[in-house]
């Protein structure tokens, strides 16, 4: 999945505004949230409308400094956004009052929460609270999706967190910060697409995910740093490569949810198409054991006796095969990856091409 941009704007504001008087050291930030991939065909993909989605108008985000060492330091409030739209993003400006703790610092941390179900402002204290406080706090977790419906009453949870170094606050100025914050999703995009050739009319019937998380942490563990995860879009090195599991497992009972049907649509190359998709917490499935996620899907034209087919979250051998004991074969269901798994109808054979975005796989093999 694209990742979200805090962007800081480089312009000026009028403090007045937002009634912020000159004597008054005011803080100027901006949030994009960008539209399209920034690295086409590079294995980016663009975000749909809410999967872009910050909350801003109602208050669901907030922002945090922190000093080089992880302490709290305050919180930024902003007075008001302005909101630009353009072909390809979409602009908050923000600008507000800077905390007057801030003033003691010229190295710090912004820290971005997003989304949250709930935030633990009560449990801030300054000089104590640290950064790795706010990523394991109860507060800090989301329950699984009940339906994989997003919109304003259900949006996917964002971290972010970035270092600046050498600023300098001055009252009546306006002083914005040169570089971008970058938010993370806390959940993973799994979709299923099926393609058929026009001689057949075949449709999924039922797509399930067997065995998922009904919890997940809202940020990524041990991320203190823009360096811990952000690469400047070099994908085999960005994102974090560590999951960040409630209890420190996966849940020990078994559960199933339907994927929700998205659309269906007829390509310029004739062959049509329907996708599923699932949006889910992160799941351990190297060193699972039998205890392992996967997905089942049914077509209509199966019976209510025939067994579903199974993908599995793994490689597959050019034979089209895999060992679902073979920890090197499997991976895990990690935040902010899209899962893409392409089932094809090609002369009375099922066939799947299995991507997963860190590593793309490209193979096939027979439903027995």
């Amino acid at each position: 999945m694209m990742l979200l941009v805090l962007w800081c704007t480089s312009c000026s504001h009028d403090t007045e505004t937002f009634g912020i008087s000159d004597p008054e050291t005011a803080l100027s930030i901006g949030l994009r949230v960008p539209a399209k991939s920034p690295k086409t065909g590079e294995g980016y993909a663009i975000g749909e409308t809410y999967e872009n989605y910050i909350d801003v108008e109602n208050n669901n985000y907030r922002i945090y400094f922190f000093t080089s060492d992880n302490k709290f330091i305050a919180r930024f409030e902003p007075e008001g956004f302005v909101v630009t739209e353009g072909s390809d993003y979409r602009d908050y400006g923000v600008l507000g009052k800077a905390p007057a703790a801030l003033a003691d610092h010229k190295n710090f941390k912004m820290v971005v929460l997003a989304n949250w179900t709930q935030y633990g402002d009560d449990a801030m204290k300054a000089g104590e609270t640290l950064l790795a406080d706010i990523c394991n706090a109860g507060w800090g977790q989301f329950d699984r999706f009940s339906s994989f419906e997003l919109g304003p009453e259900r949006l996917i949870p964002f971290y972010g967190v970035h270092e600046y170094n050498n600023i300098e606050l001055k009252p009546g100025v306006a002083t914005w910060l040169p570089e971008p914050v970058t938010l993370l999703r806390a959940v993973a995009k799994v979709e299923v697409v099926l393609e058929t050739d026009g001689h057949f009319d075949l449709s999924f019937s039922e797509v399930k995910i067997r065995r998922y998380n009904k919890a997940g942490y809202c940020a990524p563990k041990d991320v203190f740093s823009q360096n811990d995860y952000d690469h400047g879009g070099e994908w085999n090195s960005d994102y974090v490569s560590g999951l960040h599991l409630v209890g420190n497992g996966n849940d020990t009972e078994e559960k199933t949810q339907d994927f929700r049907f998205v659309s269906r649509w007829t390509g310029t190359d004739g062959n049509k198409y329907e996708k599923w998709i699932a949006y889910l917490p992160e799941y351990r499935n190297i060193d699972a054991g039998d205890q392992y996620s996967s997905i089942e899907m049914r077509l209509d034209a199966q019976t209510g006796e025939d067994e579903p087919h199974t993908i599995h979250f793994a490689n597959y051998d050019e034979s089209g095969k895999t060992d679902n004991n073979d920890n090197a074969r499997r991976f895990d269901i990690s935040r902010n990856n899209l899962y893409r798994f392409t089932v094809t109808v090609r002369d009375h054979r099922l066939a799947v091409n299995v991507q997963e975005w860190k590593y793309a796989y490209d193979n096939e093999y027979t439903f027995d």
